[in-house]
């Protein structure tokens, strides 16, 4: 499985999510941000109480990473499932639920800025 955290180099992580890394590092605390104003609890504590089996995305930083590398790729399914091992039908349930996550945080962060 990938792991964006050994990616060693700017240009490395700009090739895999098209993002360097501190505009990641701000995209995730969005992220993070949004998820907890929406459900009124950090994914981890969700993970905690709801899920039996630890998933392959344990935090938000990986589900944000997962998506970018998917948008910037658009690898199939089932290479996306490789990649970070999980099945082709689980990558397509997560890239579902967390690029939906992603569109959601970047409007309101869009609307945010504009009502400035």
């Amino acid at each position: 499985m990938i792991n964006h955290k050994q990616i060693s180099s700017e240009r490395q992580l700009k090739a895999a999510i098209g993002k360097s890394k501190p505009e990641f590092k701000l995209l995730k605390i969005d992220f993070e941000n949004f998820y907890f104003e929406e459900y009124g609890q950090t994914y981890e504590e969700y993970i905690d109480e709801n899920v039996q089996e630890t998933p392959k995305l344990k935090n938000l930083e990986d589900a944000l990473f997962f998506v970018l590398f998917q948008l910037k790729n658009g690898l199939t399914w089932d290479s996306l499932g490789v990649v970070f091992g999980m099945s082709g039908a689980t990558a397509y349930t997560n890239f579902n639920t967390f690029s939906k996550l992603l569109e959601s945080t970047l409007e309101k962060k869009s609307n945010a800025q504009t009502s400035v």
